[in-house]
């Protein structure tokens, strides 16, 4: 969660105020890196709204980047091993910027 805190005031790479896909889903995997979370707790975390986070969530799961599970009633999300290379090799290339 430390890298999450690290990046959540960058607006963007470029200076814009608006963020990047990339810069979306580091955010979305970074809050799923070392815990499972809800849909909600996601969205909360990234700072956007239900169905952009619907949006990502269901693109990351056929890339293979996350992965889904189901305590109870709620359906929680966590970084898949290809979601946290992917999230390792993005952080590499941000600090050589």
């Amino acid at each position: 969660m430390e890298s999450y805190r690290r990046y959540s005031g960058l607006h963007s790479l470029t200076g814009k105020k608006n963020r990047s896909h990339f810069e979306i889903i580091a955010s979305l995997l970074e809050v799923l890196n070392d815990e499972k979370a809800s849909r909600y707790s996601i969205m909360k975390h990234i700072g956007t709204n239900t169905s952009e986070v619907t949006k990502y969530i269901e693109s990351l799961d056929e890339m293979g980047f996350i992965e889904t599970m189901t305590r109870g009633k709620r359906v929680l999300y966590g970084a898949s091993e290809k979601g946290r290379n992917f999230l390792k090799q993005y952080n590499i290339l941000l600090g050589m910027m």
